[in-house]
C-alpha cells in the first residue's frame, strides 16, 4: 500500500502547475499556514501571530479526512487548505507521511518550507533528524528566513 500510495503521490506532484516562488522578507509576511503532525505548535503559532499575521494550523488528519487509497485529504478538508492564499507555509511534520506531503503540496503559498522529506514540495528544506518538539526546527526555518531575505 505504501508503494502504491508514492507512486500516486509522485504522479500527482507532476501534475501540479508550476508555482512562482515568492520570499517576502520576514516582518512582511502577513500570512502563514503551518502544518504539523500532532505536536504542540500553539507557542509557535503565537509568537507568529505578535506579528500582526494570520496564522491557520493545521495538524494530521484523521483517517476519516483522508482517502484510503492514495492518503490524500479528503476534498472537505482540501478545501479549507486552499481557501486562503499564504504569503508562507511553515511545514513543521516531524516523521515522514504522503498525507503531510498532499497538504504541503496542495496548499497555496507563495514560499514553502520545512524539514527535509521530499524532492520539490518545500522551496527550503531543513535537514535535520526528528524530534520530539517542532521548536528546534522553527527556530531554524526563521533563522533561515531572516537570512535569505535580509540578504537582497
Amino acid at each position: 500500500m505504501n508503494k502504491v500510495r508514492q507512486i500516486l503521490f509522485n504522479w500527482q506532484c507532476q501534475q501540479q502547475p508550476k508555482r512562482t516562488v515568492v520570499i517576502h522578507p520576514w516582518e512582511d509576511v502577513r500570512t502563514v499556514a503551518i502544518i504539523h503532525d500532532s505536536v504542540d505548535v500553539s507557542h509557535i503559532a503565537q509568537a507568529i501571530e505578535k506579528g500582526d499575521r494570520i496564522v491557520d494550523v493545521f495538524q494530521h488528519p484523521t483517517q476519516q479526512e483522508i482517502q484510503w487509497l492514495t492518503g490524500k485529504p479528503k476534498n472537505q478538508l482540501l478545501d479549507k487548505l486552499q481557501r486562503i492564499h499564504y504569503d508562507l507555509l511553515i511545514d513543521l511534520t516531524q516523521q515522514p507521511s504522503i498525507t503531510m506531503l498532499y497538504m504541503a503540496m496542495l496548499i497555496k503559498a507563495d514560499f514553502k518550507t520545512g524539514r527535509h522529506t521530499c524532492e520539490g514540495i518545500h522551496d527550503m528544506t531543513i535537514n535535520t533528524p526528528p524530534r520530539d518538539s517542532a521548536d528546534y526546527l522553527y527556530q531554524q526555518i526563521l533563522h533561515y528566513l531572516q537570512m535569505l531575505t535580509t540578504s537582497y
